[in-house]
């Protein structure tokens, strides 16, 4: 079942493939010139028999003016082991390389670290010197991102890292984080807005009230311009206090499910989610 947890890191990459370049060159030392063409193909990787394989994402890098891929990038997210995947894994590349016939590359996002450490694990095809070893983007992997001044830079490439758990969730390198989202939601609030979510879907709670923090407060001079943007945090706090009422079989009146919606104070929004457990009555809740 394809889920956001899957589709979060794919989807970067497909909005950004300049992301694949930065990773093979941060991640993996392979250079990429700064002069390049990149862009993201079909995912398609056709052969003869009947049945179809299709890669998460592959992107094509054209460097120095030429219009002919001069490296190819096989992406995938693999978030549980999966034995099938040392089947159709070199398929992907073998496949890719014979359409380009340029130097091809296997990236694979692991956020869990059971599945990143397997998925690093040599694939042994038999074939004397014909083995396949995958990038693995994943826990384990050396810190790509170290201040937030580099997430600024590299934004996207940032976002990924959180979503494959290179990131720690405490309070310093949320800011990294931060940082990042930041940059992405000033200069395209829609996207920023989306990337925000896949963020937040992978943290723990406590590490989302920390990331809340820094969208109303900002750090170290990366802050959201857009209002719309931080009261998204407060809207869905508001909506996490009804769910708890409607979940306890609490009465709410219109009028005060619209009051507590247009509540964009955190510190109220914080209180009535406490009380919302234990109230009585909406009464009790609002004090």
């Amino acid at each position: 079942m394809v889920t956001t947890k899957h589709e979060g890191p794919i989807q970067i990459i497909r909005d950004n493939p300049e992301v694949v370049a930065q990773l093979l060159k941060i991640a993996f030392g392979i250079e990429v010139s700064d002069a390049s063409t990149i862009r993201s193909t079909s995912e398609a990787c056709t052969q003869l028999t009947p049945a179809a394989y299709v890669a998460d994402n592959v992107v094509e890098i054209c460097e120095g003016g030429s219009t002919k891929p001069t490296i190819g990038v096989v992406a995938e997210t693999q978030l549980a082991k999966d034995p099938d995947k040392q089947g159709s894994w070199p398929l992907y590349l073998t496949s890719l390389h014979a359409k380009l016939m340029c130097p091809c590359y296997l990236l694979v996002i692991c956020p869990s670290r059971s599945v990143a450490e397997w998925a690093r694990e040599s694939i042994q095809i038999g074939h004397p010197g014909f083995d396949l070893t995958p990038y693995v983007i994943g826990p384990g992997l050396g810190p790509l991102v170290t201040t937030p001044d580099q997430a600024a830079q590299m934004p996207e490439m940032t976002i990924l890292a959180a979503l494959a758990n290179i990131i720690p969730s405490d309070r310093g390198s949320l800011e990294i984080t931060h940082a990042a989202l930041a940059t992405i939601s000033n200069e395209d609030e829609e996207k920023g807005r989306l990337y925000t979510d896949l963020v937040t879907d992978v943290l723990s709670k406590a590490a989302q009230k920390i990331l809340e923090e820094y969208v109303n407060t900002g750090v170290a001079g990366y802050k959201y311009k857009s209002e719309p943007f931080r009261r998204a945090y407060a809207e869905g706090e508001a909506k996490s206090v009804l769910m708890v009422l409607d979940a306890r079989g609490l009465s709410v009146s219109d009028e005060v499910r619209e009051q507590i919606l247009a509540c964009t104070d955190q510190e109220q929004l914080d209180q009535w989610l406490v009380r919302a457990a234990t109230a009585e009555s909406v009464d009790d809740l609002l004090g």
